[in-house]
């Protein structure tokens, strides 16, 4: 667990790469250590550097190509129309964190369906690499998250809700 003292109340960790497909993204490390990566229950959708953000969602829209593109909804780009798809498979998209920590999305961490003619996935883009990177609910909604503060740490765990 980091702390910054502009944001005393915020709990950070330190992600290191984001996986898709089982392939790292293999961006610098300070592209999200440089702002910091909060880990936030209170947001829905993950908030990434543009650069991070541009490269993870078109490595998933090449995976999900086969799939009929639907309108962005709020911030959402990248949504699909998925009424006429009785199985759509999601690639693997894994958060990796510093101290050899690596968290497996659900499937509704990668695709968050409002309805079956709108299913989006549910990350979206910071103005610039210098805001705050965060980790919302729906990256960390299946784990039961623990917050060790008096040890300085995060931890991850099964069975979180379902």
């Amino acid at each position: 667990m980091l702390t910054k003292l502009e944001m005393p109340s915020y709990y950070f960790l330190n992600l290191i790469d984001i996986s898709i497909g089982g392939e790292r993204l293999g961006l610098p490390p300070t592209i999200f250590s440089g702002p910091g990566t909060m880990l936030d229950s209170g947001t829905a959708f993950s908030h990434l550097p543009p650069s991070a953000y541009s490269t993870l969602r078109n490595i998933f829209r090449n995976y999900m190509r086969n799939y009929t593109m639907a309108p962005p909804m709020f911030n959402l780009d990248t949504c699909y129309d998925i009424s006429n798809y009785p199985m759509v498979l999601v690639p693997e998209v894994s958060l990796i964190y510093d101290g050899k920590v690596t968290t497996k999305l659900d499937s509704t961490g990668i695709l968050f369906v409002f309805n079956k003619s709108r299913a989006c996935f549910p990350f979206t883009q910071n103005k610039d690499d210098s805001e705050v990177v965060i980790i919302g609910s729906m990256q960390h909604l299946t784990f039961s998250v623990v917050y060790d503060v008096g040890n300085s740490q995060i931890g991850f765990g099964a069975n979180g809700c379902s």
